[in-house]
């Protein structure tokens, strides 16, 4: 890769990743009143790595940033708000060999497009993350 590719590369990359990273929660904290009748406020913000709306699963690493890429046609957390069917809770053997079926084939269109982009590793990844995902569309 060139030098001059590389660098809007990186840039984006931060970006999905920031995009990606979660949401995050406030907390205010109140303490009782002072001797002089005021009450002092403190407000606070923490990003967590899960974000607000990705349910807590046990999956492997990377396995959520890489499905993120699926939730762009299949709906957020896989379920589909639309006519692409839902992946959601889906079997991970079935993501797994309709991925690599392809993968591998030679039929050209976006899901075809989207699976050659994957190692098989990764393919792996995101059916084990996807399939642990709650069909309701609901957090663990």
């Amino acid at each position: 890769m060139k030098a001059s590719i590389n660098i809007p590369l990186a840039l984006a990359l931060g970006v999905l990743l920031t995009a990606c990273g979660g949401g995050g929660s406030s907390t205010t904290t109140t303490s009782g009143n002072d001797n002089d009748g005021t009450t002092t406020t403190t407000t606070g913000t923490t990003t967590t790595a899960s974000g607000s709306t990705a349910p807590n699963i046990a999956a492997p690493d990377g396995a959520r940033l890489l499905a993120s890429q699926c939730f762009q046609c299949h709906g957020m957390n896989g379920v589909s708000a639309s006519g692409i069917e839902s992946i959601a809770g889906d079997s991970a053997a079935d993501l797994v060999s309709e991925m690599l079926e392809m993968k591998y084939s030679t039929k050209i269109d976006i899901m075809h497009y989207q699976a050659k982009g994957y190692s098989e590793d990764e393919i792996r990844s995101m059916a084990t993350y996807i399939a642990a995902l709650p069909k309701s569309g609901g957090t663990n």
